[in-house]
């Protein structure tokens, strides 16, 4: 058995308080590539990808209402509609992607450099959004997809499913770089990711909202709530 999943399994029979992979670090900030200009694509500030792909889905849902003629009820529909897939999909690759035990080489170098880095380092600033380079890339694999479902509502409904991510990204950075909020429904959201960070890895996976851990079972148990504590709020 790879020392992967040993982690794993140590950390669920309670022999360990976290995997070796997703422990915190010391440091602010770890490298990702020995190049200095692949390591530059791998940070961002919050702003920049919020502005570009703000602006991309601006232009995208105002060309599928005023060229495509598709009626604005119909396309506010959809672009609700995108809103609601991506909660779906940030909670399903959060979960099956990014926190699947796996002994592949391959899925464990992915894991680390799109996610596994966030763990080791949770308040680095610059790795709290993907960077505009890798976010068009992908985000263009996920317009070309639905554009293959419907290639005229996706115009549409990826700008709903876009600012779906932007909401996310914009919470997620305020988790990890804001003190937790007095108001009880946000200081919950707050503690709920810093259990999945602090506490247990393999819960609480929903970012943005907690419907789908509800659905899915994977919500904290309540004694988590007291173990979670992050930088900020000591």
């Amino acid at each position: 058995m790879e020392k992967n999943v040993k982690e794993y399994l140590a950390f669920k029979d309670g022999r360990t308080k976290m995997p070796e992979h997703l422990a915190i670090r010391k440091e602010l900030t770890g490298v990702l590539f020995k190049n200095k200009y692949l390591e530059f694509f791998t940070r961002t500030t919050i702003f920049p990808p919020i502005v570009l792909h703000l602006s991309i889905s601006t232009v995208l849902f105002w060309y599928g209402i005023a060229t495509l003629d598709i009626p604005v009820s119909s396309g506010i529909l959809a672009f609700l509609g995108g809103i609601i897939f991506w909660s779906f999909a940030e909670y399903n690759v959060h979960r099956f992607l990014y926190h699947t035990e796996t002994n592949s080489k391959f899925l464990l170098n992915l894991q680390h450099k799109a996610h596994g880095i966030h763990h080791q380092y949770p308040i680095d600033p610059t790795r709290l959004a993907m960077p505009p380079l890798p976010g068009l890339l992908l985000s263009g694999c996920f317009f070309l997809g639905f554009w293959f479902v419907n290639p005229t509502y996706v115009f549409v409904f990826f700008p709903g499913f876009m600012v779906g991510y932007l909401t996310y990204i914009s919470i997620h950075y305020a988790q990890h770089r804001v003190k937790s909020p007095i108001y009880g429904p946000w200081k919950a959201l707050w503690r709920h990711h810093h259990i999945h960070h602090y506490v247990d890895p393999y819960v609480a996976h929903g970012v943005s909202t907690r419907i789908w851990d509800y659905v899915f079972r994977t919500m904290p148990k309540r004694k988590s709530n007291q173990k979670a504590t992050a930088p900020l709020d000591v």
